[in-house]
Formats: C-alpha cells, structure tokens, sequence
C-alpha cells in the first residue's frame, strides 16, 4: 500500500510539472507586457522609416535602438571589417564556380555576370503575386538549408586592434537589473567548435523581381576552451537569401535590438531591401499573436536568444550577443567533376524535392551542405571566422559541414534500426546462456557482475532512447521500439538471470558471512552464570538431580542445518524455499529472507542505474576535458565486463562458465555503438571522435576475451602465482607411478590396468612406454593416459608427454581416485556434483 501511495504521489508531481502554466498574467505583468509591445512597435516603426545607410557610426549616423546609439559603447567600427570579410567569402565560392565553368563557352564568364548583378544579395523590385513563380538562379544552391554543420572557428584578426571598453548595462536598459557584471558568452579562447542547426520548415517567403528571400531559425553553439558541457547555445533569427545562398542572422535581447536592425547589417543595399520587407511582415505578426497571448511567459519571449532558459527572466545576466554571416558553398551535386550536373539546376531542384515529400527514387549520395561563417560580437568586441580553405589547408579544416536534415533524420533511423538489432542480438544471446546454464552447478559458475554490468548497460541504454524519443517527433517510432527492446533486455531477461544467479550463489555467500564473522567474532558481554537447578534435599544429603524427562528444555540453541549430498531439484528447492521455521524464537523465515534478498537486488540494481544517470546528465556540463575524462571512464568501466568473470574463475578454478557464441557475440555487440561513435566523424549525436580511446577499449575487450579463452585452455590460474588464491581441488593431476602417496594420486583402476597390460609388452608395461589405459565409467569407452613411469627423469619423452597440460587436459581424476574422460565428466558435473561411481560429493568445477 504505501509503494502505490508513493508511485501515486510521484506520479501526481510529473503532471503537477508538465502541466502547462495556463494562468493569466498579473495586473503588474500585464504592464509590463505593454512597455515590451510599445517599445517593440516603437523599434518596428524605425525599421520601416530608415534605409540602408542611415546607420553608419564611421559617418556618427546612429539608430534610436537599443544598442545602436553612440552612448550605448559597441564596437560598431568593426562592422564595416565584418561586412567585407563575408563579401570576400563570398567571392572565394563565386570564383571557384568561375574556374569550373570555365570549359564551357556558353557558361564561360557567368561568375562576373553574376557577381555583378543583385541576385548575390538579392534584388530590388516589386512584391509578386501569390502565384507560384520559379525565380531566376544561376548558381545551384540549396533553397531549403534546413540542416546541421558542424566546424572549427579561429579568432578572426580584424578585431586585433579592438580594445573592448566596459558598458554600462544600467544606461543601456535602466527596466533590468542585472544579477551580476560578468558577461556569458564571452569567447576567450584562440579556437573551438562551431555548430549551426537551421530550421527552415515554416519559414515565410518573400519574392520579389525573381529574387527571393526567407525567414530562418537558427541554434548556434559556440564552444571555446573555457566554455562548459557543448558551450552556449544561442537561438538566433534572421533571414535567407535562397539565389545567393547567404544567411544573415542575431540575436536580440533587452540590451541589443538585433532583428529590428537586422536590414542595416545587410551586405549590400539589395539584400536590405528584401530583409526590411520580409521582416515588416513576420515581426508584425509575431506582435499580434503577442498582444492575444495569455500567458506571460509567451508574451515576453518572442525572440529571445535562451528560450530555453526563462529563468534569466527571473535572474537576468548580461550575455554577448552576436551577427553571423553564413554563405553557402556549391554542392557537388553529380561528383566534382562533373559539370553537366552543375549546369543543371533541375538536377539539385529534383533532389530537393525528392528530400522532402519522397517518393522513392533513388537519390544515390546527396552532398552535405557546407558553409562558412564570420562571427561577429558587437557588445563584447570579438569576431570569430570558420576554419578552412582557402586560408587553412583542407585537412586543418573545412569550414563548416554536415547534412540537411531530411539525410540527417534518415541517417538516424537507420542508426537506430542497428541498435534494434544490436539489442535483439543481444537477446538472443542472452537466452541461450540462460539454457546451458539452466541448473544449480553450471549458474554457481557464472559471475553475477558480469550479467550486472550487461544489464547496467542495457538499462542505461532503454532510458536514454525513451528520453530522446519524447523531443524528436521524427524518429518517436523506431527509437520508442528500440527502447522496448532494451526494456525487454533488462527487466525481463537481464534480472531474471541475476535473480536465478543470486538465488543458486546465496548459500556460498551465507558461507562466505559465517567465516568472516568466525575470523572476527564480536566482543561478548560477561554474563552472570546461570543459575543451577534446584537442589532436591534427600535422606543421603543434598544432591542435584537431572530434570524429569517430561520437562521444557531450552530452545534458544541454533538450530544444526544438514546441507543435501546433491543439488536440489525444482521441488525440494521450490519446498525449502517456502519453509518457515516456527517455534518460540523469532528467527526470519527461509521465504521472508528471499523475498527480503530480491527487493534489496531490486532496489541497488535501479538506485545505481539511476545515479549513473543522473551523474551522467550532470556531467553534460562540464569543461570538456572532464567530461571526455568521465565518458572514457564510464565506457572503460562499462566494457570491464569480463573481468568479474574472470577472478570468479580464479577463485573457484572453474572453467567453461560461458558459452564462447555469448562471450564473442556480446563483445562484439557491445563494441559496436562505441566504435562508431568514436571514430564515425558524421555520427548522428556529432560527437567528437577519438580513435585513440577507441583503439584502447578494443584493445581492452579484446585481452579480456583471450583471457578467458587461456583460462579454459590453460587453466583458471595459469597466470596467478602459487599463493594468491584460495586452494582449489586439480582435476587434472600429473600421474606418477613411483609417487610415495601413490594412493592419493593414481586411480583406483590403476593396478588393473597394469596388470591388464603385462601381455602386451616384455618389460610388464603397456605397448607404449608411460601410457596407460582405464575405462570411463560414464561412456564405457577407454582412456588413454600418459602416466610418469618409475624412475623416469625430467627430460624423457614420456615424462615430457605425461606433464604436458594438454595431454593431462583429456582426462579428469575426482578427489575419489575414480578417472573419466574430461567431456564425459564436465558434462555430467552440469546436472550433479557427485562421483558417478561412489557418490561422492565432488569440488564444484
């Protein structure tokens, strides 16, 4: 009853949490609400009376904006550095165009034409119609971007002379007090990582003088040295030049109104044309659904660069903030070098379409996007550029690169279908081990950590894609079935096999208690001696006599176990399990202690799984060098997962506890996800690859695995030295004929076969000198042994062949003296641990 109050109550708070906040503002909010919209119509009404040019600092020609006033202190004189730095970037992707047309006359010169004319940043014109219209592109570029690149930046040298000044954030917004001075954001570091998530999906579009322009989303993540987890993650808006393949973004916030001046930061005149009138339209519309809003949060955060984050709402900090120019560079539509592709657009065009409404073709490679970037930070003074040609070679760095997003989504459900059948193979594997080891002695040998850490792994893996499954809409499916089957794998066949595992090894532990606290008994208290019987008053005198036969005797002596000459089978266990043990003392019962075992397995098994969880998703915050450090750990530990199998084989000087299909095939399995998250550089999560680790968890698995392969050939303790493990019965002793314990080490069929032998050779030995010949009780077959004869010296042949350990490896000898073919015992030992001649109790193999 309380399990089900809690998991009610539990249950109770995630609705209290996901609920969304349907409340209406305040009367102060509701205020506050207006101020933003009259500032915000206020902001739209410059955008719409200023053109390109009024904002002009080298000329003291400001904008009544917040972070364009001259008071406000940004590094507006770097802007015009920034602009041309994109325009020469923009150059570099029309030249290389240039030199590939060259050898075509028709296209011959189309590079200048095109440079020279408005579509590099768009034309001015008047608005078409509704109607569907192609415009005119001379370029192949992508229309819709939407898409993930991935790169390196360097700090760019136009803000070398730049010596960025304190502002101050009280003039700049006097509405907002600020927590705190220091600045997020603020890259300090010489190099890092760049990525670009475009969200072009429902996106307006503008057309006019058939050329065009776009609204675009966009979440960029900035990571430098000094940053933490991924970096800072900044949503940023802007627009899309389609024909030029140019991509203008910012930020904005209370202290930078970046998308209300975004036409002033514009390339040219053109481009600003087309952004005013685009952006007219959408952030009009976005001021309407704002003063409908209800809620107060949706109401104050139309552009906000965190909308992730609406505690800096609560506890506002001062952040950098950001202009970034992006240009597409031309896919390889066809191959490089084949121009026929590259002068017909329909061929991209088709392919585009083919993305995004499929209807089956076939679309062979599709090229990545790639583009590159100059980062520009007007508050904090720094600007950033994309690391790669023609400034760096193309191996240091390739500007910015990764898929659109319809090849990135059909790449991770493939992924996704891998790890399906990565986890099905699993399955499988699992249930078969769980049939060869279906009884008591072939369970007792198998570490109960291994298939712990399996099922660590398993149920780490089910969380994470049900996480992942409830933000991306576009894989719910197979990510949601994937996660079923790690589900599947870890509650039903994981722990089932932990329990039967724990279940057959309780009685060793219960041992294993018993000596330690026979090695370290608890200090007794003196107690009082008992009081003697009763003295009975005869006619002889005093004397004491036994208690009548009739009387109660004492009951708090423990009680005396006999443990079984054998296993158990399924009815005496299933009995013993569910015998109580009554009487006057309170002592648990054998069924209460089980159940108690099984919660207690329960509850560490999922209380860890939970904390490496947790640990884990903290860790996502970290410098990145801690958090490669943790992850390399993590995965170390995680693939160490046949070493407790390994000292388990060591401490029993047991073999074959696992079936060599299971240890390869889940080696193998469990490898692959690492594999190729550590050296696939386009991998679906865009995870920095580290060959190097890779190679060292490969390298790792693999010692591990030949480990146990030399433990079943070799021996458990082939590589421990004498001393290091608890004494363990040898099954496979050296036979010598001249041993003066003869009787503790030959068989007991030893005479017999001598003297079975005499006929057969002149000196009374067998036909070859050292071997002897028994019977195996279990198949009736013979036995060829090499046995060390009388008087041999280390170096004779036959005294080599009889110590040889492969040779000793045909045959097992029980401490009973009784000999039988190393099969036919193993296989027996699997169901009984008992002599199959004597019945005797035999060590567990």
């Amino acid at each position: 009853m309380d399990a089900a109050r809690g998991a009610l109550f539990v249950f109770l708070m995630i609705v209290l949490i996901l609920t969304p906040d349907t409340q209406r503002s305040t009367p102060h909010q509701q205020l506050e609400i207006r101020n933003i919209l009259d500032n915000e119509r206020h902001a739209i009404d410059i955008l719409n009376t200023t053109v390109y040019g009024d904002f002009d600092p080298a000329e003291s020609r400001w904008l009544n904006l917040t972070g364009l006033r001259q008071e406000d202190g940004y590094a507006w004189e770097l802007l015009p550095k920034v602009q041309a730095r994109a325009r020469e970037q923009t150059d570099v992707v029309l030249n290389e165009w240039t030199k590939s047309e060259q050898s075509s006359p028709e296209w011959k010169g189309l590079g200048d034409r095109y440079k020279s004319s408005n579509v590099i940043d768009g034309g001015t014109g008047q608005e078409a119609n509704g109607t569907a219209t192609t415009t005119t592109q001379l370029v192949p570029f992508y229309q819709n971007i939407s898409g993930i690149v991935n790169g390196r930046w360097i700090r760019s040298k136009i803000a070398d002379s730049h010596r960025p000044t304190a502002l101050n954030l009280t003039a700049l917004n006097p509405r907002v007090q600020y927590m705190t001075k220091e600045y997020n954001r603020n890259i300090s570091g010489v190099e890092g990582n760049l990525q670009v998530k475009f969200d072009e999906k429902k996106s307006q579009r503008l057309l006019v003088d058939q050329c065009s322009v776009r609204e675009i989303k966009a979440v960029v993540t900035v990571q430098d040295e000094t940053s933490s987890g991924d970096g800072w993650e900044i949503t940023m808006y802007g627009v899309h030049y389609p024909e030029s393949g140019g991509v203008l973004l910012s930020t904005s916030s209370d202290k930078f109104a970046g998308v209300f001046a975004l036409p002033h930061f514009a390339r040219s005149e053109p481009a600003s044309v087309l952004a005013q009138q685009l952006l007219n339209r959408t952030l009009m519309a976005t001021v309407v659904r704002q003063e409908e809003a209800s809620s107060y949060m949706v109401a104050s955060f139309p552009w906000s660069s965190s909308p992730d984050n609406p505690s800096e709402m609560m506890f506002p900090t001062p952040h950098c903030e950001f202009i970034v120019y992006l240009q597409q560079h031309i896919p390889a539509v066809g191959g490089p070098t084949s121009q026929e592709a590259y002068r017909r657009l329909a061929g991209l065009q088709s392919l585009e379409e083919e993305l995004r409404y499929p209807t089956g073709a076939s679309l062979g490679i599709v090229p990545p996007l790639v583009m590159s970037a100059v980062v520009f930070s007007p508050d904090c003074g720094f600007v950033l550029e994309s690391k790669g040609p023609p400034e760096y070679a193309q191996q240091l760095g390739e500007h910015l690169s990764g898929p659109k997003l319809e090849v990135h989504l059909r790449n991770a459900k493939r992924i996704i279908m891998l790890f399906s059948l990565i986890l099905a193979g699993q399955i499988y594997l699992l249930m078969r081990q769980m049939k060869e080891t279906s009884t008591p002695s072939t369970r007792s040998r198998v570490s109960f950590y291994t298939i712990a850490l399996m099922a660590m792994g398993d149920g780490f893996t089910s969380i994470g894609f049900w996480t992942i499954s409830m933000v991306i809409d576009a894989t719910f499916l197979v990510m949601i079935s994937t996660a079923f089957l790690a589900f599947l794998c870890v509650s039903f066949f994981g722990m089932k096999f932990l329990m039967d595992i724990w279940t057959i090894q309780a009685p060793e532990r219960r041992e294993a208690e018993r000596r330690n606290a026979a090695a370290n008994p608890p200090p007794q208290p003196v107690a009082e001696p008992p009081a003697g019987p009763a003295v009975i008053i005869t006619a002889a005198g005093a004397d004491t006599l036994p208690l009548p036969v009739t009387a109660r005797r004492p009951t708090n002596e423990a009680p005396i176990i006999l443990p079984p000459d054998q296993d158990l089978t399924a009815t005496e266990a299933e009995d013993d399990a569910t015998t109580i043990t009554t009487g006057p003392g309170t002592a648990p019962t054998t069924l209460g202690r089980a159940r108690n075992e099984m919660g207690a397995l329960y509850t560490r098994f999922y209380f860890l799984l939970m904390g490496t969880l947790f640990l884990s998703l903290h860790a996502t915050g970290w410098p990145n060098t801690l958090r490669s450090l943790y992850a390399n750990l993590l995965s170390l530990i995680y693939l160490s997962l046949w070493i407790p199998q390994i000292y388990r084989n060591i401490m029993r000087n047991c073999r074959k506890a696992l079936r060599w299909e299971f240890v390869i095939g889940q080696s193998i399995l469990r490898l692959t996800p690492f594999i190729y998250f550590y050296t696939v550089t386009d991998n679906v999560l865009f995870i920095t690859t580290d060959r190097y680790a890779a190679y060292v968890l490969i390298g790792w698995v693999w010692i591990q695995v030949w480990a146990l392969f030399s433990q079943e050939i070799l021996g458990p303790r082939f590589f421990i030295p004498n001393g290091w493990a608890p004494p363990a019965y040898d099954y496979h002793p050296v036979l010598r004929e001249d041993d003066e314990e003869a009787g503790a080490t030959m068989p007991i069929g030893f005479i017999e076969a001598t003297t079975d032998s005499e006929p057969s050779s002149p000196s009374g030995e067998s036909k070859t000198k050292g071997q002897r010949t028994f019977d195996c009780a279990i198949c009736m077959q013979s036995i060829d042994v090499s046995v060390v004869s009388a008087g041999s010296g280390e170096g004779d042949t036959g005294s080599s062949l009889a110590t040889s350990l492969f040779s000793r490896r045909a045959y097992m000898v029980t401490p009973c003296r009784h000999i039988f073919h190393s099969p036919c015992l193993e296989g027996w030992m699997r169901y009984r641990l008992q002599c199959p001649i004597c019945r005797e109790n035999l060590p567990p193999l």
